[in-house]
């Protein structure tokens, strides 16, 4: 009688133990179930979006940005500052040599003013080299910040649309230049074709204009 009670308890046990295993397998295969359900779903959503692709032509939107306008017309006025400079300095070293043609050979005014002309001679040639060494830096870092710029934004836009993809396409001048100018602007072209209801390039353009419109202009 002892044993037999003894083996029905445990009996109980075992039931109770086998109940609690058989609720965890049941939540676990439940589980899984909605996760798998869950990634079929997201799947098949993105499946039925289908890939958004757009399309920028760089240069256009670098030529119609206000603010490249606006950096070229300063760079303009400065290389204008710097040249009036080298052609008065120019002007000087004329007047100069035409004094000197009037003196005595082995004169010492003449050879005062030789020396003279010497020395603003080479700083003529220092101060253009200086101005022209100046503007071409300042021409590439404007345009590493506006191209900087530009991707930014095209990348916000994406972002903000759901784009999986933007490209940059360009248009080369095929007219001009010899063979292999014309071969390199056929290699580098990246888009062939392009549906126009992907060519994003008027937003990116207005989007820009818009924002450096609303800081003033820069001021």
């Amino acid at each position: 009688m002892k044993l037999e009670k003894l083996y029905e308890k445990n009996i109980g046990k075992i039931k109770v133990v086998f109940g609690i295993i058989a609720s965890i397998a049941c939540l676990c295969l439940f589980s899984l179930s909605d996760v798998q359900a869950a990634k079929e779903q997201s799947a098949s959503g993105s499946s039925s979006r289908g890939l958004k692709v757009g399309v920028v032509d760089l240069n256009n939107v670098f030529e119609k940005y206000e603010k490249r306008k606006t950096f070229d017309a300063q760079l303009k006025e400065q290389e204008k500052q710097y040249q009036k400079i080298v052609n008065d300095k120019k002007k000087e070293l004329v007047s100069l040599n035409e004094k000197i043609q009037l003196l005595d050979l082995g004169s010492e005014a003449r050879k005062r003013d030789e020396e003279t002309f010497e020395k603003k001679n080479m700083e003529l040639e220092s101060y253009a080299k200086f101005a022209e060494k100046n503007i071409m830096r300042k021409y590439k870092d404007y345009f590493g910040s506006l191209y900087t710029e530009v991707c930014k934004e095209v990348e916000d836009i994406g972002k903000r649309e759901q784009y999986d993809l933007i490209i940059k396409k360009e248009e080369p001048e095929l007219q001009s230049g010899g063979i292999s100018e014309l071969q390199f602007k056929v290699g580098i072209k990246t888009v062939l074709y392009h549906s126009e209801s992907i060519d994003m390039t008027n937003q990116v353009i207005d989007t820009l204009n818009k924002k450096y419109s609303e800081t003033g202009k820069g001021k």
